[in-house]
């Protein structure tokens, strides 16, 4: 009995907060999607993005080596089991791995600073889409050398690039932190009463779901499959590219409008 009513108060949790959230737009001004401020910051963006890490994660885990392209703390591990265990391939891959992570990140920082359009970010996922594209013509019995580390950097370039959910913080490489945040968020909103805490519950669980879902999809696809697997996630983040292309385009028309108000923020149309 206890149980239902825990289950109970849960689905209540997640219908008052979407209730809320649609009514609030709703009676702010029924507008569009690119009239939000920082389009690369919708929550279902982030949700294809993180699907997509656990896809790819997965990934490079169950045919390249078991080496993780996004998760750098799984790959120190593994590294340093393999340094003790004197195994100099997997080492090496895991090694490259870890610096063309940072090698990423570094990239886009760059972009942040030097970018002259307001579409840097699309070019950010250029990499990972056009890596995938490749590495699903390459065939296991070729070093993973050439395979883990490109796509460390494109994910890293991804993680970088579209960081935030809603305002919030999160990862879309590894859900070990939008797990943390998930849970307390839950905490926050059942022990305190805290309606800031179901937001950010809501967006973290939904996060952690769509990378446990991008790994279970990816694991099944590769029986079948095998390398070319990685095409999967190739197309989805061009869709997803192509959404966020296409609102941006409409802000930008937006802004140009009759209809449009200079001092609204748009969050430097990103």
């Amino acid at each position: 009995m206890a149980s239902s009513n825990v289950r109970f108060e849960l689905l209540g949790a997640i219908v008052v907060y979407h209730l809320t959230t649609i009514g609030g737009n709703v009676i702010k001004e029924q507008s569009p999607i690119y009239n939000r401020g920082h389009l690369y910051q919708y929550r279902w963006l982030a949700l294809a993005f993180t699907f997509c890490g656990g896809y790819i994660d997965a990934y490079t885990y169950g045919l390249r080596g078991s080496t993780l392209a996004a998760g750098q703390t799984g790959n120190i591990i593994f590294f340093s089991v393999e340094l003790a265990q004197h195994n100099l391939p997997g080492l090496v891959t895991k090694l490259w791995t870890f610096v063309a992570f940072i090698l990423g990140l570094v990239a886009v920082a760059y972009f942040r600073v030097h970018h002259r359009t307001h579409s840097w970010r699309i070019v950010s996922l250029l990499p990972v889409i056009l890596i995938c594209l490749v590495i699903g013509l390459i065939p296991t019995t070729w070093s993973n050398n050439l395979v883990v580390p490109p796509l460390a950097f494109g994910m890293a370039m991804l993680n970088l690039a579209f960081d935030k959910i809603e305002g919030l913080g999160y990862n879309n490489d590894f859900s070990t932190g939008d797990l943390k945040k998930a849970v307390t968020g839950w905490c926050a909103y059942f022990l305190e009463g805290d309606r800031q805490g179901l937001t950010a519950a809501v967006n973290y669980t939904g996060l952690v779901s769509a990378f446990i879902l991008g790994a279970l999809l990816s694991a099944v696809l590769q029986r079948v499959w095998g390398t070319t697997t990685i095409w999967g996630a190739s197309v989805l983040l061009t869709i997803v590219s192509g959404l966020y292309a296409f609102l941006l385009y409409r802000r930008s028309q937006y802004t140009k409008s009759p209809f449009y108000r200079s001092g609204q923020d748009y969050g430097h149309l990103d």
